[in-house]
């Protein structure tokens, strides 16, 4: 992690970055925005390059989307605003429904679950697992107390879900037909709201970020390893700007966790050590909100989330484009 060859990409989204997905097969990876497109980027880690393949641009903001091969097949599927699922054609620009949605509000996360099968989760409380090979919905569960799901994660068979009401929902999978599987809840160990929430390697533990500059470890056995740490944050001689962290990713088969926040910075910790490793400099004036990694790169999506601290917005804002990075590792 000493030495990172950073690209900016070109013909990235211009709008809101809702995320960023790495098909560590290809070379490639896909990113959502909220101006509706979803573009999909090859990259070459012995040249140091990227270059846009493929854009296709739904009339709804994109949130979220996941992928898998299907008999050999690259399948790309996206969640919308509006809570419509689909299957997306490149090839004839297409979008093709799930069959069987039944979620109303946006579409928050997708993950791969295995045997041609994702679990998408939404605003509105609702689990749904989509056969990739028929294209529909085989599952719904729908949480109690028109709970939202904010963040989600998955690491061979447990579901983990950053839920509002600040609980942290993990489940076992396979779901069952008739309830929610094997289910434990418990409350966040962050005082305010989580943006985004990782398993840990081994899947012992996990990771949640919040709004407030803080970043929770906990275990599930053992509570004597749980600690949480402040980042993100500007220290002046009188007073603290505190950003939220919105958007974590693990160095592979490593304890190594990378933070992305509103400060627009990127810093690399330590699990074991409980330290911070590097502190990258500061991309641009936008906030760091997505982060993707894998062995060769680190994906960064910067954009200006401004927005989000207006309580009243009475004409259109002037918002600043977004930006993706591409950091190779020498």
């Amino acid at each position: 992690m000493d030495k990172l060859h950073k690209v900016e990409v070109q013909n990235g989204p211009s709008e809101y970055i809702s995320d960023i997905v790495l098909i560590d097969e290809k070379s490639q990876f896909l990113v959502t925005a909220w101006d509706g497109s979803l573009s999909q980027f090859e990259y070459n880690p012995n040249l140091k390059e990227v270059r846009l393949i493929k854009k296709v641009v739904h009339e709804y903001a994109l949130l979220c989307c996941c992928y898998a091969f299907v008999l050999g097949k690259l399948r790309v599927y996206v969640g919308t605003v509006q809570g419509e699922i689909f299957l997306v054609d490149f090839e004839n620009s297409d979008f093709k429904p799930v069959l069987g949605n039944s979620t109303q509000l946006g579409v928050s996360k997708m993950v791969n679950v295995g045997n041609y099968t994702f679990i998408a989760s939404s605003w509105d409380g609702i689990l749904q697992e989509i056969d990739m090979q028929d294209n529909a919905v085989i599952r719904t569960t729908k949480l109690e107390n028109n709970t939202k799901v904010l963040a989600m994660d998955c690491v061979n068979n447990l579901l983990i879900l950053a839920l509002t009401g600040k609980k942290i929902r993990w489940l076992n999978l396979p779901l069952n037909n008739n309830d929610r599987g094997e289910v434990t809840e418990v409350e966040t160990g962050l005082k305010y709201q989580v943006r985004d929430i990782k398993l840990t390697l081994e899947g012992d533990g996990y990771v949640t970020s919040s709004i407030d500059g803080r970043v929770a470890v906990e275990y599930f056995e053992d509570d004597s390893r749980n600690f949480a740490f402040r980042c993100h944050r500007m220290n002046l001689v009188d007073m603290q700007f505190v950003f939220p962290v919105n958007s974590l990713a693990f160095s592979p088969a490593s304890h190594l966790l990378f933070t992305g926040g509103s400060d627009g910075c990127v810093s690399l910790w330590n699990l074991e050590t409980h330290k911070k490793i590097k502190q990258f400099p500061k991309f641009n004036e936008n906030s760091v909100v997505k982060l993707a990694c894998n062995e060769d790169i680190l994906v960064v999506g910067t954009s200006d989330d401004s927005f989000k601290t207006n309580a009243v917005v009475a004409e259109p804002l002037e918002l600043q484009s977004s930006r993706l990075y591409v950091l190779f590792k020498e």
